[in-house]
């Protein structure tokens, strides 16, 4: 298995890139965002991969981070769900609005990306909405053992700035604030799934920046209303 390949851009493609290890160029299929803010020829590059093996393919598919090739994963598993819708997905809606679609069941937002009908949004729904919650778990994971990394010289180098792809998604980052909100309402005896649809919709419907108090206090209030 082949988790992930670091070497220099050889070539730039709609949908793959060449990366040149040692003089073989492997060609690896990314999304779209990672296209664009993919370093120039010759520059150095550094992805997470995935390796997808069939009797008519051997496929390499490229991340920019752990959290992204969960994801990707995760939406593979669907039925009807191939290596380029989840790519579509995963290149046209940021992760945390994709989670929050999902948990929301907003299908409206999922058949956004190109290629994603309303049968296949509604799959996702249906068989990801009691996953997401462990994924924003180790979401939160993953980009504390990311945050440890970036101090090194070398991911200075090679990684593909996500603070850039950010900012081409025009979105603040929330994740935290978010995880710990869940995990307080945990804490009060509610269960993750719960926890998860509740504060995706407080922070969905909300049109203000939000502390992790105003989450739980505005949670709690739809809680006692649904319960």
């Amino acid at each position: 298995m082949i988790g992930r390949i670091s070497g220099v851009v050889d070539y730039i493609s709609e949908d793959h890139i060449i990366i040149d290890v040692g003089g073989v160029g492997y060609i690896v299929y990314v999304t779209q965002i990672t296209i664009s803010n993919s370093p120039k020829l010759g520059e150095k590059i550094s992805l997470f991969t995935e390796l997808i093996v069939k009797e008519d393919l051997l496929q390499l598919v490229g991340f920019i981070s752990p959290v992204e090739r969960e994801w990707y994963k995760l939406l593979t598993s669907v039925q009807g769900v191939g290596s380029k819708a989840a790519l579509a997905l995963l290149g046209q809606i940021p992760i945390q609005v994709l989670s929050r679609a999902i948990l929301l069941e907003d299908s409206t937002t999922i058949t956004s990306a190109q290629g994603i009908g309303p049968k296949i949004a509604k799959r996702l729904v249906v068989e990801l909405k009691g996953k997401v919650p462990n994924m924003i778990k180790i979401q939160s994971k993953s980009e504390t053992a990311l945050d440890n990394l970036s101090n090194s010289p070398t991911s200075q180098t090679y990684e593909i700035s996500q603070q850039k792809i950010d900012q081409e998604f025009s979105r603040n980052d929330v994740s935290q604030i978010e995880i710990d909100a869940i995990s307080g309402l945990i804490n009060l005896g509610y269960t993750q799934l719960n926890a998860s649809q509740v504060v995706a919709k407080v922070i969905n419907d909300s049109r203000e920046e939000l502390v992790v108090e105003d989450i739980i206090r505005l949670s709690l209030k739809k809680l006692v209303v649904k319960g």
